[in-house]
């Protein structure tokens, strides 16, 4: 289990995670994230980004698919289209472990943020 998670789980629960939400970038994964698609930051922020305004920090995360909660970097099939560079919050936080690991995540990212 523990070479599955340094590499990511697929299982269900954490599938799950993607279909209701996106994961948080912490600061200097724009970049690689816009190269990765071939598009300038300012370009990659415009059309693939959201805005989160918590506890007075910016947070930048993937937009979700009009009309759905899922993230739009998840396929049909269920992957990551953007796995390789895919946000902080998910490589590390795992829908088949507990809420409170998600929130000290959560937590950790906004003081990069800051």
């Amino acid at each position: 289990m523990a070479d599955t998670k340094r590499h990511g789980c697929s299982c269900e629960k954490c599938r799950e995670c993607c279909r209701r939400e996106s994961g948080w970038f912490v600061p200097g994964e724009i970049a690689p994230a816009a190269r990765f698609l071939g598009l300038d930051e300012k370009e990659f922020v415009s059309r693939f980004c959201e805005e989160h305004h918590e506890d007075g920090v910016l947070a930048l995360s993937p937009v979700r698919k009009p009309g759905k909660g899922e993230c739009v970097f998840l396929s049909r099939e269920g992957d990551c289209t953007i796995h390789a560079v895919k946000p902080y919050e998910c490589r590390k936080v795992y829908g088949c472990e507990g809420e409170s690991r998600h929130r000290r995540i959560r937590e950790i990212i906004k003081r990069m943020w800051r």
